[in-house]
């Protein structure tokens, strides 16, 4: 079976299209996403509608869980949540019903793996060292944990006697290739579809081949320009505008 993995996809549709067409040529048979459906970028319904309707088993994010009105924005600086007030009014009732019911994670997804959106002690934390991870790698015992939220590709491993070692930071290649042990536990993030940050504009993704046991993380150029005259067209933060130009 090969799931394709999407995180952080927040409302960027060029960059979740041009994920989609590079993971079919490289052949995918489900979608799983790690939350933040929408957030930050112009085109929330659209994102919302395109993941349902590829059947995708998502879990919410802390931008989801605000823009559906489950929680206010108190701890997103003035930029992000400029967004997530004008995502909540643009999101139609529907998509708004469809983030409400999105489970919280851990979710299990079957084959020894799990969801969270930023980590296993809680959805807003972030993994983005190895004392991050030892946090989570505490709290389970699951072979696989995907996440998001850090919007940097990554992958952490626990082996049998603890020893925490962060084995991918970045990769600049369009597709990189990471073999799974039965022996070791992960904590993998896919990096960013809408809002990369690890200073590589280009969109990330990963297919998990879990009868290969196999990762491979993949870049997919998209038309950046495209979706800035977007953002610019509904008056969303020239911060969030200008921050696609760098990854960051």
């Amino acid at each position: 079976m090969r799931r394709l993995l999407l995180s952080d996809i927040h409302a960027n549709m060029e960059a979740m299209d041009a994920c989609l067409a590079r993971a079919g040529e490289a052949g995918f048979d489900s979608v799983i996403c790690c939350g933040d459906i929408v957030g930050y970028g112009p085109e929330p319904n659209e994102a919302v509608e395109k993941l349902e309707a590829l059947k995708a088993v998502s879990i919410r994010g802390n931008h989801d869980r605000v823009a559906c009105g489950q929680d206010e924005p108190t701890g997103f600086n003035p930029h992000a949540k400029a967004a997530a007030f004008w995502t909540r009014d643009t999101l139609i009732e529907k998509n708004h019903a469809y983030l409400r019911a999105l489970p919280v994670g851990p979710l299990d997804i079957g084959d020894g793996a799990q969801l969270v959106h930023g980590a296993v002690t809680d959805e807003d934390d972030y993994i983005m060292s190895e004392s991050h991870a030892a946090e989570s790698f505490a709290l389970t015992e699951t072979h696989l944990t995907f996440f998001g939220h850090s919007h940097h590709p990554a992958v952490y491993t626990c082996d049998r006697s603890g020893n925490i070692v962060e084995e991918l930071q970045k990769h600049a290649e369009d597709s990189i290739t990471t073999h799974l042990r039965n022996d070791m536990r992960y904590l993998i993030n896919p990096g960013s579809v809408g809002q990369p940050r690890d200073g590589n504009t280009r969109s990330a993704f990963l297919i998990w081949d879990s009868d290969e046991l196999r990762l491979e993380f993949y870049r997919a150029e998209y038309p950046v320009e495209l979706t800035q005259e977007k953002m610019e067209k509904v008056g969303l933060p020239h911060y969030l505008i200008e921050r696609l130009t760098y990854g960051r």
